[in-house]
């Protein structure tokens, strides 16, 4: 296979949305992939279950009308097409789940880095009438959501993580039924990711009111933020961004000569379009030549 060929077979499907409809089956819209003839949906019915093969559409559209109440499934779509004469399947979409349940989803949601700590807190607020909450989460926009975590209170600190790795969090609430327990609807899903903060390692003063800063390496990073300050516990003013989580050289040019600045650094990272930084790191002194 030619490798213009091969380039055509990464275009994946994109799950645009699932929903229960009022007819209470569950809908799914995709997004077209080009010259495809059809699109094969798959469903699974535990989380990291086997997909089972459902059906064959030809639209970037399904109603699963076999999908019953209280169950939770998990779909994925894959396009079909024939490329150089042969009948050639691209790369899976992304993972998505749905319900059928009039169990409310949880509320006021809040997922945050704990600090220096490699750990994700989640809170929210139980929905009336629910005994609990089900945390989900992916590590990319294409792994299936899978449970973290299970509890009765409204708060949750994942420890399982790796320092710079993305993750995305999804949560359903339930209720202990006298046969089994019901599943409840999905929240949008929250984004978060844990950093090292920042270090500046060296603060140099140069000729010509200049500052030469270099810092610390931070796993994961797409690179750094420096701050600057008169004043050790005053308010510090961005002063350079990198674009490189390993450029981690950097000269600033002081506003004035023979005075002390204090210099901290955070490290951030770009998911989607959520910009993600690091707690600021301890400032470091320098006093400015003329």
């Amino acid at each position: 296979m030619s490798l213009g060929a091969m380039e055509k077979l990464k275009v994946s499907p994109k799950i645009k949305s699932i929903a229960v409809t009022e007819e209470r089956h569950i809908a799914l819209k995709w997004s077209k992939v080009p010259l495809a003839e059809k699109y094969a949906v798959k469903r699974a019915t535990e989380a990291g279950g086997e997909f089972e093969h459902l059906t064959w559409v030809k639209k970037c559209e399904f109603t699963d009308e076999t999908a019953e109440e209280n169950t939770t499934y998990w779909y994925k779509i894959t396009a079909w097409k024939k490329l150089e004469g042969k009948k050639t399947s691209t790369k899976t979409s992304g993972v998505k789940a749905a319900v059928i349940s009039d169990i409310k989803a949880p509320e006021k949601i809040s997922v945050s880095s704990k600090g220096k700590k490699t750990a994700i807190e989640l809170k929210w607020k139980n929905a009336q009438g629910t005994d609990g909450c089900i945390i989900g989460r992916r590590n990319d926009f294409f792994s299936q959501i899978i449970p973290v975590g299970k509890v009765k209170g409204e708060s949750f600190i994942d420890e399982g993580i790796v320092t710079g790795q993305p993750y995305h969090y999804c949560l359903q609430g339930f209720r202990d039924g006298e046969e089994k327990e019901l599943h409840g609807n999905f929240s949008a899903e929250y984004h978060c990711i844990h950093l090292d903060c920042g270090r500046v390692l060296e603060a140099k003063s140069a000729m010509g009111k200049k500052v030469n800063l270099s810092l610390r390496l931070v796993a994961g990073a797409d690179g750094y933020i420096i701050e600057r300050s008169d004043k050790k516990d005053g308010e510090y003013t961005e002063v350079a961004r990198s674009e490189s989580g390993f450029e981690l050289r950097f000269t600033d040019k002081a506003p004035k000569a023979f005075k002390t600045y204090y210099y901290r650094c955070k490290a951030y990272k770009t998911v989607g379009d959520i910009v993600f930084e690091s707690v600021a790191s301890a400032p470091k002194s320098v006093k400015v030549k003329i």
